[in-house]
């Protein structure tokens, strides 16, 4: 299981804000909008990251993070806005 944290440009952090299930972006009890045992996001088929709805399912048509090695940026179609940083790393 693949946990992802926060980037020091973003805030950083200790302990991991999501960890990655079955491809899909789980918060844990670290994150700063609290633990939820709904997704947040998923990794498609397309290698990219996209958003998902409150109850886990697909919502945005867009992703709103790449993979550029570790790291992960926000895209155009994320809902804050463009990072030229990157807001979260991952380790396995």
């Amino acid at each position: 299981m693949s946990k992802v944290y926060r980037a020091q440009d973003s805030g950083g952090a200790d302990a991991p804000d999501y960890v990655i299930r079955d491809g899909r972006f789980y918060r844990t009890v670290h994150h700063p909008d609290g633990w939820s045992d709904v997704a947040d996001y998923e990794i498609r088929s397309d290698g990219k990251i996209y958003a998902l709805g409150g109850s886990g399912e697909a919502k945005a048509q867009v992703p709103v993070y790449e993979f550029r090695e570790i790291m992960l940026y926000r895209t155009k179609a994320h809902p804050d806005g463009l990072g030229e940083r990157p807001d979260y790393y991952i380790f396995d």
